[in-house]
């Protein structure tokens, strides 16, 4: 994480070996809140933080870099970063200097009454010191304060909400959460796929329907997002929600249209008839002893 690069290269592309995330989102569950939508990005960046661990997440979000695609057909898959090694063992050896000149002012006789050394050696120790401790603390504050906490103090916020650069801090967690994916994938050697499963939209407010439409848009905007959403609705319900909100504009207030343009492969699940309702209750009961031992008794007190 802190001293390579990661290199998309041409065979890891090809790669066959997938691993699916699946994140379930239930609408109902964020339906009081002001912004749904913002319920949907802190659930996949807390599934994802969870999944892979806060502390290589802190520490990508410090010294991490964004993975690079291989020019030609390269195989190497990891580059030294040789600015990064270069800077530490110069803070090292700044800071092995500075605590060389402090201890000789110190301890070696005849010197000690030189208390310009001591400030010189103090001062180069404490300013090579300082820029490994501030690189510890701001790991520290990224694994104690989640992504999950960050957007939810953005939202919280009435000053910021108004601001034209909220967007961007919202759209800047998620980027370095593709670029920790895009990580992981190279460092798993597999790619990795985070499904949302988005249920119970249809039960929602028709202004935060349109904004969890809209916060799919902000998550798959990169073409290189390893998202895929599962959106599970009714259109008859959210087509007249899409069509009362503003965000319709410029498509004929057509909600259809609209939906169509939002969801890549669309396809319906066919009404259920009579008799498979009644397999659907017969299969639902027969998972129920005490259902059954009522209905058996029933019977019996019939006859």
């Amino acid at each position: 994480l802190a001293f390579y690069e990661p290199v998309v290269t041409e065979g890891h592309l090809r790669r066959k070996n997938l691993e699916f995330i699946f994140i379930r989102f239930s609408a109902w569950e964020f339906a009081g809140c002001d912004k749904l939508w913002a319920g949907l990005v802190t659930t996949l960046c807390h599934h994802i933080r969870q999944h892979f661990g806060a502390l290589p997440l802190s520490v990508f979000h410090v010294l991490g870099s964004r993975p690079r695609f291989a020019s030609g057909f390269s195989q190497k898959e990891w580059i030294l970063k040789k600015g990064t090694c270069l800077r530490l063992w110069g803070l090292l050896l700044v800071l092995a200097v500075g605590v060389a000149i402090l201890l000789v002012a110190l301890l070696v006789p005849g010197i000690k009454d030189h208390h310009a050394l001591k400030v010189v050696g103090s001062a180069v120790a404490s300013l090579s010191g300082s820029s490994l401790v501030l690189g510890a603390l701001s790991i520290l504050k990224n694994f104690l304060v989640s992504e999950k906490k960050k957007i939810e103090r953005l939202t919280d916020s009435d000053r910021f909400a108004g601001q034209l650069g909220f967007m961007s801090k919202i759209r800047g967690e998620v980027e370095v959460l593709v670029d920790f994916l895009a990580f992981m994938e190279v460092f798993e050697r597999r790619r990795l796929r985070v499904v949302l499963e988005i249920t119970s939209l249809d039960l929602c407010y028709p202004e935060k329907v349109a904004g969890v439409f809209n916060a799919m848009a902000t998550l798959l905007s990169d073409a290189n997002a390893p998202f895929i959403f599962l959106l599970a609705v009714d259109p008859s319900v959210i087509v007249p929600c899409l069509e009362q909100t503003g965000c319709m504009k410029g498509l004929a207030d057509n909600g259809y249209l609209y939906l169509n343009r939002a969801v890549t492969l669309p396809f319906s699940i066919p009404e259920m008839g009579a008799r498979s309702r009644l397999r659907s209750v017969e299969a639902a009961i027969q998972t129920r002893e005490d259902l059954m031992y009522r209905i058996i008794a029933g019977n019996v007190a019939k006859t």
